[in-house]
């Protein structure tokens, strides 16, 4: 089970600003993204070790009506690490997934394919 609240990296706040500037998305639906993008590459193998000291999102407009969804698929990933650090290492990571993006266009090419 998911807490109501999840406080995410500064470093995922920063980034997750300039995308919106970039691509026009709020930053709810861009870490929704990067947490499928990251479970698509099952990153989730390495040590979990963000840092939770940037913006706080409640649960339910992090991840929308496919929360439990996600908590499901979360915990298939990190079955012996905490739920919450594994939603912030997989926005994180997520993210770093998503270099290179200026644009929605951009977006869209990093995504195709991986998220539905």
């Amino acid at each position: 089970m998911l807490p109501n609240r999840i406080r995410i990296s500064k470093k995922a706040t920063d980034m997750l600003a300039m995308m919106k500037g970039r691509t026009g998305l709020t930053p709810n639906i861009l870490a929704r993204l990067a947490i499928a993008h990251a479970l698509e590459s099952n990153s989730l193998k390495k040590q979990v070790s963000s840092k939770q000291d940037g913006q706080e999102f409640n649960t339910n407009t992090l991840l929308g009506e496919q929360a439990d969804a996600y908590a499901m698929l979360i915990r298939q990933q990190s079955q012996d690490i905490d739920i919450t650090k594994a939603v912030v290492q997989l926005v994180d990571d997520g993210l770093g997934l998503f270099s290179g993006v200026n644009n929605l266009s951009d977006l869209f090419m990093k995504c195709k394919g991986k998220v539905a």
